[in-house]
Parts: structure tokens; sequence; C-alpha cells
């Protein structure tokens, strides 16, 4: 599992897929999370392009990978950050969590199924 990843929302999922792909030669997985394209950059950053509705303001989500969630968000409260989204398991991937820091930024954090 990669240290950080990058969520990027696409009104289309092969064509936003085929973007990245030509843009960046970024080479998705469709088989590690079917209803997504996943692609690993430099062995250490998450890519995965889903498919939404309605684009949202807030642009690409990017989420830190910790060992322990629970605790991880303790400490984003304890320094007045807001916990947006409860851990919650994410299809074959994991456990991940949406928070804010103490400046409203949104951010995610994952972590391997225990």
């Amino acid at each position: 599992m990669e240290d950080v990843g990058i969520e990027i929302p696409v009104l289309d999922l092969e064509k936003g897929i085929e973007f990245y792909e030509t843009v960046f030669g970024w080479t998705f997985d469709r088989e590690r999370m079917p209803k997504q394209g996943y692609a690993t950059i430099n062995g250490s950053i998450g890519v995965s392009i889903f498919q939404t509705k309605k684009l949202r303001p807030k642009g690409l989500n990017i989420g830190f990978r910790v060992k322990n969630i629970d605790e991880t968000l303790k400490k984003v409260i304890s320094k007045d950050g807001k916990v947006i989204k409860e851990k919650f398991r994410y299809e074959n991937f994991g456990y991940v969590a949406v928070f804010q820091d103490c400046f409203g930024t949104e951010l995610s954090l994952t972590s391997k199924f225990a």
C-alpha cells in the first residue's frame, strides 16, 4: 500500500483513465479496484480515478496512510481539526476516513485492514 494517495474525480471513467494514461503515461489497474482506475507512481504514490455525477469544488482528494486511523483522528480533534467522515471499509483497499485540518483543508487517512 502506498504512503500517499491522490483521488481524481471524473465525469466519465473511461475518458478520464484514457486522459491520464496518455498525458502522464500511467497504467491503471482495473482488477485492484474494478469501479475505478488505480495506478502507482514511483512505488509510493497511489492515484485513483473515480467516476462521479458532479465535480466537487475541492478538486483532488489527498490521502495519507497511517497505522491506526482511530488514534490519528483523536490527534486531529486534539489540534482543532474536524472529522468529516468516520472510518469506513473501502472495497478491497482498506479503511478510509476523511478529516479537515485546523484550517479547513480536507484530507483523507487510509490504513490496511487489521
